[in-house]
């Protein structure tokens, strides 16, 4: 079989069959014209592709999960053709999801992070990030772009603007409130600020987003794992469900247009509970 023809056959199938709009049809061809680089589609390969889609797209649930939609479609397209020598079922079982997405920290380690870091200008600065991103489940762009008028210490909110320059409402209080405050307030002068964003480099710019990448692997590298600055607003979101926070209520704080990008983590939630009772149960810990 060679891949380009049949995708070009599954996008003629889509105009001419399923009447899609020429803006979707071409959506779905960006999604899937990589796969023509592959020199056979099996279940291997195609988990290679889905790992690179992960890190080109820095973990994003929304974006993988497109990936994952389009690519069912056309795999589903062959195998009723009898193009294709396996079920597509055996490589979107909802667990297999889990291992595209982003380290999810435990609360423990989360906890360790932020303990680590130091009380000076740029440990609070590093504090600050990892407020936004995890205490508030900011997307890494969101958070070095938050402005100073952006964060209501007084009424304990912080606006983001996320994609499409829409703005949400997410919850500021407790110790997040506390670090953000200090942070602002006494620290932040120090780096001479140059832009009126909330974060800083170290001249006192607007801190880039491979500067958050760097901070971020440095600032978890004794946890042994690669972290991005997803896997915090990953974990965040996690650890909300895992506390039986509303799957409406965290899809506003994430700031997801759709439902069924957050229900993601429905999945991964089933086996982060697992995990942490097999942790911390006591009768499992006798077992060791």
């Amino acid at each position: 079989m060679i891949i380009s023809d049949s995708l070009k056959n599954y996008l003629r199938y889509l105009a001419l069959e399923k009447n899609l709009a020429k803006q979707t049809i071409e959506s779905y061809e960006t999604d899937l014209e990589l796969l023509c680089e592959l020199d056979e589609l099996s279940i291997g390969s195609i988990d290679t592709f889905l790992n690179e889609r992960a890190k080109a797209f820095d973990y994003k649930p929304s974006s993988l999960a497109r990936h994952f939609s389009s690519l069912r479609g056309f795999l589903n397209y062959l195998e009723e053709r009898g193009e294709l020598e396996f079920s597509p079922e055996n490589l979107f079982a909802a667990p297999r999801l889990e291992k595209y997405l982003p380290q999810c920290l435990s609360i423990d380690e989360v906890a360790q992070v932020f303990e680590s870091l130091p009380s000076d200008k740029f440990g609070m600065r590093d504090t600050a990030l990892l407020e936004l991103l995890y205490s508030m489940g900011l997307r890494i762009s969101e958070a070095v772009s938050l402005k100073l008028e952006h964060v209501q210490l007084d009424k304990g909110w912080i606006i983001p603007v996320g994609k499409g320059n829409k703005q949400r409402l997410v919850p500021l209080s407790g110790k997040a409130k506390e670090n953000l405050e200090q942070w602002i307030k006494e620290w932040r002068q120090q780096l001479k600020p140059k832009t009126d964003t909330v974060t800083l480099n170290f001249h006192g710019k607007k801190l880039s987003r491979v500067g958050a990448w760097k901070i971020i692997q440095a600032r978890t590298a004794f946890l042994g794992k690669t972290i991005s600055p997803h896997s915090f607003r990953h974990s965040f979101a996690t650890h909300c469900l895992a506390g039986g926070m509303d799957l409406r209520i965290l899809q506003e704080l994430l700031g997801h247009a759709n439902l069924a990008t957050t229900q993601i983590y429905t999945h991964l939630d089933n086996d982060y509970l697992k995990a942490e009772h097999h942790r911390f149960h006591p009768r499992e810990k006798l077992k060791h």
